[in-house]
């Protein structure tokens, strides 16, 4: 129980009562309906997202360098629920406080649903595609990653209700339309072995609306909390989830939704971050568009989410090509939990 005694309770509209009205939520936080949604149509995976350039700005400051109002500004959440979006009418200061004054953040159990009793070895060489297709996602740890359609992204359960996924899979100059969200989807039966569904609601940080148009710089904004409950409050429970926590050194692997193989097909890739710019960490997973949204996870008996797979850069001169993953830290923890519905530490 937190400390207010609201565990389980929305924090925000969700779909099956979001109004397209004003409302406070249950701590007491003022939002404001912004308009009704006309989704775009954006296939995310089809997109290059290798992103060739042959200068890449500096990072942007990383978000625990900015003021309190700052921060809070930046991180100020835009809500999608019920065909509505939603903002905080100001910016939570609170939550940018806790943000700064967090030196690392506390870690959070994971829960492991039937286990198929795969291995895995953490080596990976760039260049050598050494991906693995999981033969039953709907066992762990397929089942804790979702297939989302029709953008071609990858979503990762962290906690009994809520995933983590990537802004950009759902916001670019506008709100992207999404059909359907998968665990353990596959191209063989069982296609859908928990069914298929939309989260209740939908948050990301305010600056990424224009996070896009920076090459290099922005992408530290790219993380976004999917919220299950009440509609379906116990899927986490079916899936299994990832816990979280900030980790650098070990091995790391990632599952996901490539569109270079038959979609949707579940796949498995191991690697190590091998540089932190900022707030995002470069690696040598061998991702492909589709697996936007993922989540890094730390390679050990209890796993737990390190990173949001976000981008990939090329750059001509000179030569070189890495991805990135948005890491998790004290920003990432607050957001998910100030905006999320899950156990609080």
């Amino acid at each position: 129980m937190d400390d207010n005694g609201r565990r389980g309770t929305m924090l925000g509209p969700a779909s099956v009562d979001a109004t397209g009205e004003d409302f406070s939520d249950a701590w007491g936080r003022r939002w404001i309906v912004v308009g009704e949604v006309v989704s775009q149509e954006i296939d995310i995976g089809a997109m290059d997202e290798r992103r060739s350039v042959d200068y890449v700005s500096p990072p942007e400051p990383d978000p625990r360098t900015l003021s309190v109002e700052e921060l809070a500004e930046k991180l100020r959440p835009r809500r999608l629920a019920g065909g509505y979006e939603y903002r905080l009418e100001q910016p939570d200061f609170e939550v940018a406080e806790k943000i700064l004054a967090m030196e690392e953040p506390p870690h959070t159990e994971g829960f492991r649903a039937q286990e198929a009793g795969f291995t895995q070895e953490a080596e990976f060489i760039i260049g050598t595609d050494d991906r693995s297709r999981l033969e039953a996602p709907r066992f762990w740890p397929g089942s804790a990653n979702a297939y989302l359609a029709p953008q071609n992204c990858t979503a990762t359960m962290i906690g009994p209700s809520t995933a983590l996924c990537a802004a950009h899979c759902f916001y670019n100059g506008g709100w992207i339309a999404s059909s359907s969200i998968t665990f353990g989807a596959d191209t063989v039966a069982p296609t859908a072995p928990f069914g298929s569904f939309l989260a209740d609601s939908l948050t990301i940080p305010g600056a990424w609306d224009v996070a896009p148009s920076s090459p290099g710089g922005g992408w530290d904004w790219d993380f976004a909390v999917l919220e299950f409950s009440p509609a379906r409050p116990d899927i986490g429970r079916q899936t299994g989830w990832f816990g979280t926590a900030q980790n650098f050194n070990l091995a790391h692997g990632m599952v996901g939704y490539p569109t270079d193989k038959p979609v949707p097909s579940s796949w498995i890739k191991a690697g190590t971050f091998t540089a932190a710019p900022g707030s995002r960490y470069e690696h040598n997973i061998d991702v492909w568009p589709g697996d936007s949204g993922a989540g890094a996870y730390y390679i050990s008996d209890d796993a737990r989410c390190a990173g949001i797979q976000s981008t990939q850069w090329r750059t001509t001169n000179p030569p070189r090509v890495w991805n990135e993953v948005r890491r998790w830290d004290p920003t990432t923890h607050n957001f998910f939990h100030a905006y999320g519905n899950w156990p609080r530490l």
